[in-house]
């Protein structure tokens, strides 16, 4: 045991002896006061009697404070001798707040006792004995507490130094770089972290070049296999700079002992907004008209105003809702609030859902516009599917910023030529980047977005600093958003 251990013990012992004093000698007070009530002792004098009905407090609560000052004073005791045991645990401060408790019962019952009325009870050196006990073992357990918090403290510091030192050593490989930032993202939250080097797109042998003797990959849409953590020995810690975890081993990280975390959340505004730019884009035929007006259209019109493209309110129409996260919820609320209908279609039955709940089927009948917002599973792989589409009004839109391969593009592709549907927007595809003979590549009434619903300024710089976070989280040893 230390000698730092040894000091605070002891001063811990001499509070809790004192209190332990204190304690034992009220109780044989009490009991011998409680002696001479008894009728098989003796009966009361006529002064006695005189005393007890001109007592401060009546009778009951005098019996009150006694009782509920023995309880304290046990209970102290025990958190006390705790605290010897147990260093800078809550010993000290239960026990604190049982001798402040006991202090003040033994204020009041002191008070009545100076008042003359009732010292045939007790006895006034003695009961000063035990108030001057448990004020010095209030005292030596303020001392220990102080004592305690400044080596607690210390210890934190020596913790908090010998952290920084490991994290110095710490080799960070940051993969993607290029996916992140065009030159006007600070990377400074991660670099604190460790001695950091930045990649761009590699292949599978290009990162087990680079990455042989990193402690940390940080990473986008880079694929780690088993074979990878197999050639990296040092490795103990992947950081996705995205929510999806599809491209990491999962299961061969468990293997490895390697932590696995991501970012979820950080983009749900950006995602939002760019849901419904395609919604009001194909409400308001806006990129139809500023093209128009672009090759003179309305120079040639002979009145104010021309509207051959249609345009609609997004009022009273239906919002389907695939999915209910976080970027989900905030769909379905920013519809809500244009006056849309909503209805939300989720694997799990959510708590307080304002909002109609319908099956996935249901949600494709229903929709005047359909976003989907689900993971890429093997259940939700194809989810817009030939039949699905086929079962939507001949006016619907669907939209798509979740995983490409959540739509059957072949599919998608034949119910925009055939008119099944009156559009669709695409952000992701099933292979990205897009081949030059995919199947949605000029497909009329699309709109197709090269990935770029995450991509905010904003939601960048919340990207850096929560992958950031994770890593410190981990280099703390309390690990956040872990996926397994």
């Amino acid at each position: 045991m230390r000698n730092k251990d040894i000091s605070v013990r002891v001063v811990a012992a001499l509070s809790a002896l004192c209190m332990t004093a204190s304690s034992a000698l009220y109780w044989f007070m009490n009991l011998k006061s409680i002696f001479k009530l008894l009728p098989s002792k003796r009966s009361l004098t006529e002064e006695e009697m005189h005393l007890m009905k001109d007592l401060t407090y009546p009778t009951w609560v005098s019996y009150l404070l006694t009782y509920f000052l023995m309880l304290f004073m046990i209970m102290g005791c025990v958190a006390l001798w705790f605290a010897v045991v147990r260093p800078v645990k809550r010993g000290s401060s239960v026990g604190m707040l049982c001798q402040l408790v006991s202090l003040g019962f033994l204020a009041l019952l002191y008070k009545d006792m100076r008042d003359g009325k009732s010292k045939f009870l007790y006895d006034e050196k003695r009961f000063l004995i035990v108030a001057a006990l448990m004020a010095l073992s209030f005292l030596l357990l303020l001392v220990y507490s102080i004592i305690a918090l400044r080596r607690k403290n210390k210890g934190r510091q020596l913790k908090s130094e010998q952290i920084e030192e490991k994290r110095k050593e710490t080799k960070i490989s940051v993969l993607d770089t290029c996916t992140l930032t065009i030159g006007d993202i600070d990377f400074s939250p991660i670099e604190a972290l460790g001695c950091v080097e930045y990649h761009d797109v590699l292949t599978e042998e290009q990162i087990i070049e680079k990455c042989a003797d990193s402690d940390v990959i940080l990473l986008n849409k880079a694929v780690i296999n088993e074979r990878i953590m197999d050639a990296c020995p040092k490795l103990r810690y992947i950081g996705l700079f995205a929510t999806g975890y599809n491209n990491i081993d999962v299961k061969a990280a468990a293997a490895h002992g390697i932590t696995v975390c991501n970012a979820p959340g950080y983009s749900t505004d950006s995602v939002a907004q760019l849901v419904f730019a395609y919604i009001l884009n194909h409400a308001t035929s806006l990129d139809k008209y500023n093209a128009s007006t672009h090759d003179g259209e309305w120079v040639r019109s002979h009145t104010f105003s021309y509207f051959p493209y249609p345009i609609t309110e997004l009022k009273g129409k239906t919002l389907s809702v695939i999915g209910y996260g976080a970027i989900g919820k905030k769909v379905a609320a920013i519809g809500a609030a244009f006056g849309m209908n909503v209805a939300v279609a989720t694997r799990t039955k959510p708590d307080n859902c304002p909002y109609r709940l319908v099956s996935v089927d249901e949600a494709f009948a229903l929709a005047d516009y359909l976003s989907v917002h689900c993971p890429l599973t093997d259940e939700t792989r194809g989810l817009i599917s030939a039949e699905r589409l086929s079962m939507m009004k001949p006016s619907a839109y669907v939209i798509n910023t979740a995983r490409g391969a959540v739509a059957d593009e072949n599919a998608l592709r034949d119910a925009l030529d055939r008119g099944i549907i009156s559009g669709a927007a695409c952000d992701v595809l099933t292979t990205e980047p897009m081949r030059e003979d995919d199947p949605l590549r000029g497909a009329e009434n699309l709109t197709l977005t090269p990935h770029i619903a995450w991509a905010s300024y904003e939601a960048r710089v919340r990207l850096i600093s929560l992958v950031a976070s994770n890593l410190r989280a981990y280099q703390n040893g309390l690990p956040v958003n872990q996926v397994k």
